[in-house]
């Protein structure tokens, strides 16, 4: 099925119809004839602006990147105190499981390829130290007076509130279906601060 996409350069028009692909399918589910297809475009188009699959889903990984680390330091942003910043980012959490799925199966299926290929667990190493320091530079947890944090740095307590987060939402959508699943979102905000 083609995309509505005419007006957009052929380079822009199979990104994104790989995004669509990818986070619908998922990887391992997904050819570079399956996105041409879909983009309404010849195979050699696709291999000609990307090399080979996994080249596509970086590029479909960095835009996805870019995505979560604008909305997340957006949202950090906009509230003022510490407290309201961790609801702000569970908020995100909330919102990407609810109303952005494939986002974050897209995700997913990122952290299980980055497993077994080395140019993927490096775009995830960076874009987990990336999600860290937005965390740590918006949250500005004392580390040195809070006893729950002594002796743990602030980068620390930001990376243990990034994995609390991402697990749960991970588990959310593995177990879609359950109401009480959200709950646990609310659970991890009120226990890290």
């Amino acid at each position: 099925m083609a995309r509505n996409t005419d007006n957009v350069n052929p380079s822009e028009k199979i990104l994104k119809t790989a995004f669509e692909c990818l986070s619908a399918r998922g990887y391992a589910n997904v050819s570079m004839r399956n996105i041409a297809d879909e983009a309404g475009v010849v195979l050699s188009q696709v291999t000609y602006y990307y090399k080979n699959k996994e080249s596509l889903f970086l590029k479909v990984i960095n835009m996805m990147m870019d995505q979560y680390l604008r909305e997340i330091e957006k949202k950090m942003k906009s509230a003022t105190d510490a407290k309201q910043k961790l609801a702000s980012l569970t908020d995100f959490f909330n919102e990407l499981v609810q109303d952005n799925p494939k986002l974050l199966k897209l995700f997913i299926d990122f952290i299980a390829q980055a497993l077994w290929i080395p140019s993927f667990r490096k775009q995830l190493d960076r874009l987990f130290n990336d999600l860290t320091e937005i965390i740590e530079r918006n949250l500005v947890i004392d580390t040195k007076t809070d006893r729950r944090y002594l002796g743990y740095s602030s980068k620390t307590v930001a990376e243990l509130i990034l994995g609390a987060l991402l697990g749960t939402s991970i588990q959310i959508i593995l177990g879609s279906g359950r109401d009480s699943s959200f709950e646990s979102l609310n659970l991890a905000e009120s226990l890290l601060i």
